[in-house]
């Protein structure tokens, strides 16, 4: 019997999982120079299969991890932009319930004893900026000891900045909110910012990679198009050009009238335009870049436990693990998991606040914990395998479903298909940069057949395509 075709009851599916995980990790040691790397890929691999079938099946429990982690190293940040948690209106109407907090070291490294082995991403960003918390550098290095794609997102408008720290961290890709090409145009949505500032602190990223011969991380510069700031649109691109910035995006904003009705969104396309067009290649040569230093007890520890054990603590029954006929489900509640400074976890990128119980667990600084089969997770997983059933014992008194009233894209998170194709070909790629170490542009040309011994186009169809 397959591995797909034995998922029929928790049972097999674990004694099938625990099979492939033996069969794989082989393949994979006779691949990857490191055996930590092969286990680490595995459990990365068997993970996404097993997450990908609770979905299908809608499992209210789930044996799986969440393989895309947003985290908020600081609640705070030091603009105060309309439409936003930080913001004077929003503050003043306490419309969000969002509390200042810093997050300890401790608290992500238990929070990563239980997750890090299964992650392919981590973004270090939601409300807070990054760079307020100083630890922020040793936060994404410790994630890529895990073998985990890092990205961060910062206005950047700090005076105080050490970009020789980040370019250290190992940190892949850091997105730049800078709204304009002048000041007056600038400080209109982002309050209180500096662009001089902001472009000071592009210009040391870009110096400190130089200095480094590195690559990374990748520079995106991030421009939401409204009326006031349209204009200098071009202008902006220029300045992302001459600071040797990797990528210009023009994006659509969301709605913030009802914060500043001066504000208001431009009529302009959505655009992504590639300033450097070799910058996946970089990210690629960046998937393990401190092989002596991998999280190896935390991911020796988790291939030692079998997947039947790992199935039976999260309480998933035979009924939730068949495969039932296609509905409407939420991915956020399958694939990612958020976590703010102060260990509040969420289910998706959404901000909590009177009107929405967003917390569904909280972590703190000692015990890692099952936060994705929280009674919250749970809860709102039942509602989308059965809404008119969930309804009525709403109606009967019973707690109402916190994602009842979710207007959110639920299929797309932020961490998609093919982002997880870009990992595994990065993780292929560095299964041989042993083998063409030096050879540049060959690397290159023969990356699809690389990455394909290894991932397949079957494989990574599997993996990938949901």
């Amino acid at each position: 019997m397959t591995l797909e075709t034995g998922i029929q009851q928790t049972g097999a599916a674990a004694r099938h999982m625990d099979e492939a995980q033996a069969a794989i990790f082989e393949f994979f040691r006779g691949r990857f120079a490191s055996p930590v790397v092969a286990k680490a890929m595995t459990l990365k691999v068997l993970n996404l299969w097993l997450a990908k079938h609770h979905l299908q099946a809608r499992s209210a429990h789930v044996g799986s991890r969440p393989f895309a982690l947003y985290i908020d190293p600081s609640n705070s940040c030091n603009l105060g932009c309309p439409g936003c948690v930080h913001s004077t209106t929003s503050k003043e109407k306490h419309l969000f319930d969002w509390k200042p907090g810093i997050l300890s070291q401790s608290r992500l490294e238990t929070l990563f004893q239980c997750y890090g082995p299964f992650a392919a991403h981590v973004g270090f960003y939601n409300y807070g900026d990054p760079l307020v918390n100083p630890l922020t550098p040793k936060f994404i290095k410790l994630a890529k000891t895990f073998l985990i794609h890092t990205a961060a997102s910062t206005n950047l408008s700090f005076t105080k900045f050490d970009a020789g720290a980040y370019v250290d961290s190992g940190l892949d890709f850091l997105t730049l909110s800078v709204d304009g090409a002048t000041q007056l145009v600038y400080e209109k949505f982002r309050r209180k910012g500096k662009l001089d500032v902001v472009l000071g602190n592009i210009e040391k990223l870009a110096e400190a990679r130089r200095q480094r011969g590195k690559g990374t991380p990748i520079l995106s510069w991030n421009f939401l198009a409204f009326e006031h700031n349209a204009h200098e649109i071009g202008a902006a691109r220029q300045l992302a050009k001459d600071l040797d910035v990797d990528q210009f995006s023009v994006f659509t904003p969301f709605d913030v009238s009802w914060d500043d009705p001066t504000i208001r969104i431009a009529n302009v396309a959505p655009s992504v335009e590639k300033l450097n067009p070799d910058f996946v290649d970089a990210i690629h040569a960046n998937f393990n870049p401190f092989p002596g230093e991998l999280a190896a007890a935390s991911i020796e520890r988790e291939f030692a436990m079998s997947w039947a054990a790992r199935l039976h603590a999260s309480g998933a029954s035979d009924a939730e693990l068949v495969q039932k006929e296609p509905r409407h489900t939420c991915h956020w509640l399958y694939k990612t998991m958020t976590m703010d400074a102060g260990g509040r976890v969420l289910p998706c990128c959404s901000a909590p606040s009177p009107q929405r119980d967003l917390v569904f667990s909280e972590q703190g600084d000692q015990m890692p914990a099952d936060h994705y089969n929280s009674a919250k997770y749970n809860l709102a997983r039942s509602y989308f395998a059965d809404p008119e059933g969930y309804l009525r014992a709403a109606a009967a008194g019973e707690t109402q479903p916190h994602c009842v009233k979710c207007e959110w894209n639920q299929t797309e998170t932020n961490f998609g298909n093919q982002h997880l194709r870009n990992y595994f070909t990065g993780a292929a790629l560095h299964a041989f940069t042993k083998k063409y170490e030096g050879s540049g542009s060959l690397l290159r040309k023969l990356a699809p057949a690389l990455a394909s011994d290894i991932f397949d186009p079957a494989s990574l169809e599997l993996l990938c395509n949901w």
